[in-house]
């Protein structure tokens, strides 16, 4: 048997799989994020543990011997731990973006990311090096306390097995993806040590076995189970729809979304948008982190005094023209990565009602992932087969008639409202010794493919551009 733990912005989920791919259980448990100003976004990095501990509480017993434990995670998010791998202080999460003014100083000072840590990240505040900047500035004494600054799931990996690893794809910015060195020049600018970063190994890598002291936290039977590095939780969802082992477009729902393609052989520098070498996984991959896809809906929801789920079921009910919806709730990370905008509601008339709000802001969140997919598509060229759709847009066939009329495109829809937690035991399947595609062929979940109608296409390309139009007016930019 293995497991699969995601550490999510909102949750931390658990699955359990077996040798054959069958999932035989599903737990899960809250996580907190606090907000103690402005900007900041923090949590507790024990509740990581706890949470852990709850979710796979929720799997019930184990039929069978526990091999290994996939691991995966938000990020960027900092956590730093002093050298009893003890936190620090709260993590900074990805959603955390205090560090405006330190990530305009620092593409000030470092412009081209690329030649310091291989890949075209962006100096946003979002990033660790900003993050890192801040807390040099701002809380001095923590630099010198600080062992190590792992991100979520590596944090839980230390206290499972005693070993301080990371991947490169989620050390990015404190490491060079391509060597795996610390990016020496960029720590050096945020004002911390390069001694700070982690080991840097394979994410479907080992990083030790569960130890007697992580079982016990984890509530678990027995010690021994081989312990992935672990991926993101971005990468984690690419993994479970077969995305990395199948060059493709994809687009992965959650509280943001994760929109790319793999491809064989991707370009050193895709800004505005990110690029996985192929050093950090089986396929290269061009893709964007949104802000706010899940989000959006929640936040509808929470206006309106109902559930998400009643947001979907009005969204489908929607008749006649529909309002615009650009979903910058909270700055928009991919493609424009820009704080200081916000979301705008256009084309509203006294005919409009709940169900058209509903509707439009669907269909914002889904043009707001195809926005990063036709970037993307700018460097890594046209689409090839359908859009792999994962997460809850994946699984609710009520998604689907919004993603076809958005996209324009064939979905490929995988009925697995969390990928990263399936991607995760994926990893731990390699990590005790089974091959990684081995691994994705055997656990991936069931699919369907979805072909668009013509008017679903005439309308996709329509209503794109005008929801492009919107977007120009909310970045102050010509239309265009």
């Amino acid at each position: 048997m293995w497991i699969g733990l995601d550490f999510g912005t909102s949750a931390t989920k658990a699955v359990l799989v077996d040798s054959m791919g069958k999932v035989h259980a599903r737990g899960s448990a809250p996580m907190t994020t606090t907000r103690p100003g402005g900007s900041m976004a923090e949590q507790d990095a024990d509740d990581y543990v706890s949470s852990a501990r709850i979710a796979i509480a929720g799997l019930g017993p184990l039929d069978g011997e526990l091999l290994g434990i996939g691991l995966s995670g938000h990020t960027p998010s900092v956590v730093v731990v002093d050298a009893a791998g003890r936190p620090l202080r709260p993590v900074l999460t990805w959603q955390d973006t205090r560090a405006e003014q330190e990530a305009i100083e620092l593409a000030a000072e470092l412009g081209d990311p690329v030649p310091l840590v291989g890949t075209s990240l962006p100096w946003a505040a979002s990033a660790c090096p900003a993050k890192l900047r801040w807390l040099a500035e701002h809380e001095s004494w923590i630099v010198d306390e600080t062992q190590w600054v792992l991100q979520p799931k590596d944090y839980v990996g230390l206290v499972l097995t005693g070993s301080a690893v990371s991947d490169p794809w989620s050390s990015k910015g404190l490491c060079h993806v391509g060597s795996r060195a610390p990016a020496a020049e960029v720590m050096a600018a945020t004002g911390w040590p390069a001694r700070v970063v982690p080991t840097i190994a394979d994410g479907q890598a080992s990083r030790g076995a569960l130890t007697d002291a992580g079982a016990k936290l984890l509530g678990l039977p027995a010690a021994g189970a081989a312990v992935s590095v672990g991926w993101s939780d971005a990468m984690a969802g690419m993994l479970s729809v077969g995305a990395l082992t199948n060059p493709s477009a994809f687009v992965l729902a959650g509280t943001s979304s994760i929109v790319g393609m793999s491809v064989q052989h991707a370009p050193a520098d895709a800004h505005p948008l990110y690029v996985i070498p192929n050093t950090c996984a089986p396929s290269a991959v061009i893709y964007g982190p949104t802000q706010a896809s899940g989000a959006s809906i929640e936040w509808l929801a929470r206006l309106f005094t109902t559930t998400p789920d009643r947001i979907i079921e009005a969204a489908s009910a929607a008749v006649g023209p529909i309002p615009v919806f650009v979903p910058y709730l909270a700055g928009e990370r991919a493609p424009v990565w820009r704080t200081d905008v916000r979301a705008v509601f256009a084309g509203l008339d006294l005919a409009h009602g709940f169900e058209h709000l509903a509707s439009a802001v669907v269909h914002g969140v889904a043009f707001g992932d195809r926005h990063v997919l036709e970037v993307a598509a700018k460097f890594a060229g046209a689409t090839s087969g359908p859009v792999r759709l994962g997460g809850h847009a994946g699984a609710d066939p009520r998604w689907h008639a919004a993603r076809l009329r958005t996209l324009g495109l064939p979905i490929l829809a995988f009925d697995d409202v969390d990928p990263a937690s399936r991607g995760a035991a994926m990893l731990g399947m390699a990590a005790s010794g089974i091959d990684l595609a081995d691994a994705v062929e055997r656990v991936a979940a069931p699919a369907t493919l979805i072909e668009p109608s013509a008017e679903d296409r005439e309308y996709a390309t329509r209503e794109f551009a005008s929801y492009l139009r919107w977007v120009a007016a909310t970045l102050g930019e010509p239309a265009g």
